[in-house]
């Protein structure tokens, strides 16, 4: 199961990080405002399915701590120790980089008060200095969320079930709340709430059923994106993470249940996927410019420029994760659960 797993979550980090590459970096340094193509514009939905997934494995791991209020710090140590600390290496390096180069990154990533939210990964209305950042700021919230469910199961259902009927009534005024409901009542919420009920009823499925139901996921969000990107089909945005996040719903079922068979290489990508997601950016930005300097896009196509990105950008990843993550987490633990 866990391999299928890690599978799902290699290939929607390297989708995140494709999509970024095509969609900014490609038009905005070598081709003069064109990607590889549209059919690579909805990679974004990696962050879909990551959500989906998170509701999940919180269930799959903590299903016996619901009631056991002595489990919440352990819960909430083993959570920080997961966003955190490779969090804060790789902002303090982009925060170094954008006070010598004032030229580069938002306008906020040089404030004092922004800086220490970003740190936080507490919400504002300028958004995190690292881009990316705003997806652990929703996983944060439901980290706090979960922990009251683990702490008081009564009182956690309500305010999660508020939570998620707020953001349901939200969905018609998607885009145009003010902040901080904006952030609150996001329609990207309400994928954590699939994600738990996927994990609730994930067992009840044959290993055949949960094979099929991993194809249909599949087309399923495929066909979501094909729509949005290729089609142009004016899909409604409030709706468009609730697409995805079902098909990834059926996905998972798949992969926790259908015995996919998953290479090792596959599988050490999944372990690697924060990091990839969290240095992609920064590692293709710097990348673009030994590329441009060297002239080697005059000779190569996007699709090619994009497969090379791509593959680098996972590469320091892995590179991250095995030189610092496991070494960093690994002293944490050590140091806090001694």
């Amino acid at each position: 199961m866990l391999e299928g797993l890690q599978a799902g979550r290699a290939v929607a980090a390297i989708a995140v990080a494709v999509f970024h590459a095509n969609v900014f970096l490609l038009p905005r340094n070598f081709y003069d405002g064109e990607g590889a193509g549209a059919v690579f514009n909805f990679g974004y939905a990696g962050v879909e399915f990551f959500f989906v997934l998170s509701g999940f494995i919180m269930v799959l791991v903590h299903r016996g701590d619901f009631g056991k209020s002595e489990r919440v710090s352990l819960f909430l140590s083993k959570r920080f120790l997961r966003i955190y600390p490779i969090y804060w290496v790789i902002m303090i390096v982009l925060t170094a980089l954008y006070f010598a180069m004032p030229s580069r990154g938002p306008e906020h990533a040089r404030e004092l008060s922004e800086i220490l939210a970003s740190f936080l990964l507490v919400p504002t209305v300028e958004g995190p200095i690292m881009a990316v950042a705003w997806t652990l700021q929703h996983e944060m919230l439901f980290y706090l969320v979960f922990a009251v469910l683990i702490w008081r199961p009564r009182i956690g259902i309500g305010l999660f079930g508020a939570w998620m009927i707020a953001c349901l009534a939200a969905l018609p005024f998607y885009g145009t709340l003010p902040y901080p409901l904006d952030f609150l009542l996001k329609s990207h919420n309400l994928l954590f709430a699939l994600g738990i009920g996927t994990a609730w009823i994930y067992t009840r499925f044959s290993q055949q059923a949960s094979r099929g139901l991993f194809w249909i996921g599949l087309a399923v969000f495929l066909a979501t994106g094909l729509s949005e990107t290729v089609a142009q089909a004016p899909l409604p945005r409030a709706v468009l993470p609730l697409m995805y996040g079902g098909g990834s719903a059926f996905m998972l079922i798949g992969l926790a249940r259908g015995d996919f068979a998953v290479p090792r290489w596959l599988s050490f990508l999944g372990d690697a996927s924060y990091s990839i997601y969290l240095v992609h950016l920064p590692a293709m930005n710097f990348c673009a410019v030994i590329i441009k300097a060297g002239g080697l896009h005059e000779f190569l196509p996007p699709f090619a420029m994009l497969a090379l990105i791509a593959v680098i950008a996972t590469l320091v990843g892995c590179v991250v994760h095995v030189l610092i993550v496991k070494p960093l987490i690994y002293g944490a633990r050590k140091t806090i659960f001694a």
